[in-house]
Formats: structure tokens, sequence, C-alpha cells
């Protein structure tokens, strides 16, 4: 009854980044644990009449997608947890294997997902040394030369970290008056 999709795994299993959050879908759910889509569909719909509004928020977003014939067809993207929800009560040691397949691609994806976040925590740190002292001069009035002199950096970096400054907030939009 299983469909055997294991040349999905790992690397292209329908657990996907959407937002930034990994999610599956209630068509994947349907194919790979062998269960008409529309019964799965029924099954989401009992769960959510019984959870709260922040909870089918956090966890299920209402989708659709083109069936075979090119029609629009309802569905749902669920996150690890909506999954979780869903797939918990499906039995049997083939519903367990999936289950535990879609749990490690989970696994891979938040995985991805703290690399990259750490990723850009490091080039944060490297930036943000230079970061204070460049606002401080701007509100100070030193100019872009100066600051560069003394931080031992060049004027367009100056400029560039000024940029940053900027789009983080802690400088005020350009304007003619202050181009640099």
């Amino acid at each position: 009854m299983f469909t055997d999709r294991s040349d999905l795994f790992p690397e292209t299993l329908a657990v996907q980044l959407v937002g930034g959050v990994p999610m599956t879908t209630s068509v994947e759910i349907a194919t790979h644990f062998g269960k008409r889509h529309d019964t799965v569909l029924r099954g989401i719909k009992g769960l959510l009449n019984r959870t709260t509004n922040e909870v089918r928020r956090r966890n299920f977003a209402e989708s659709s997608y083109l069936n075979g014939q090119g029609k629009r067809q309802p569905m749902y993207r669920l996150t690890r947890d909506g999954f979780a929800f869903v797939v918990g009560g499906f039995t049997g040691a083939e519903a367990d294997e999936w289950k535990w397949r879609f749990i490690d691609r989970f696994n891979a994806l938040e995985a991805d997902l703290a690399a990259a976040n750490a990723r850009y925590l490091a080039a944060l740190d490297a930036v943000r040394p230079s970061l204070r002292p460049v606002v401080k001069d701007y509100e100070d009035g030193l100019t872009r030369s100066d600051t560069a002199m003394w931080l031992g950096k060049s004027p367009a970096s100056i400029s560039y970290h000024r940029g940053q400054a900027r789009r983080l907030g802690l400088l005020p939009a350009r304007c003619a008056r202050h181009a640099a």
C-alpha cells in the first residue's frame, strides 16, 4: 500500500524551506503514506477543528497545487510539528519508516538553517567591531577620511559600514546634506 519513493531521500524529499521554515505538504504525506489526498485533507481539517488558532497559524498554511488535469486543488503546508500532529496516528512498520525519513529530512534542513545562521553571525561579528565607531564618528560630525584614518581602513569601507548602519537603523537615511 505504501509507495516506495526511497530514491527521494535525503536530498529531494518534499520537505522544503518556505519562508525560511522547513515544511512539507498534505500531498506529500498522502503520497508517501499511501493514502488518498482527500482523506488526508479531511483528517487535517478534523484535527484543526480541535486546535487553537495559534497552533493552526504556526503549523498549518492553506495552499493549493495543480493536479494532473491542471486543476487547482486545495492542500496544506505543514511545519515539523504539524506533520508530527497529523501522522502521529498512522501506524505500522512502513508508516514508522516514513515518519523517521521525514523527521530526518526536517532535521537536515534545520541543521542547514542553523549553519547558515552561524555563517551570518560570524560575518556580522567581523563587521560589528567597526560599526560602533563609524556610527559614533558620524554622529560627532567626523568625515569618512578621518574615521578611515584612525580605524586603519579606506574611506570606501567607511561608506560601506555607514550603509550597513543605515540598513540596521543605526543612522538616518541618506539626505543631500550627509551624502557620505
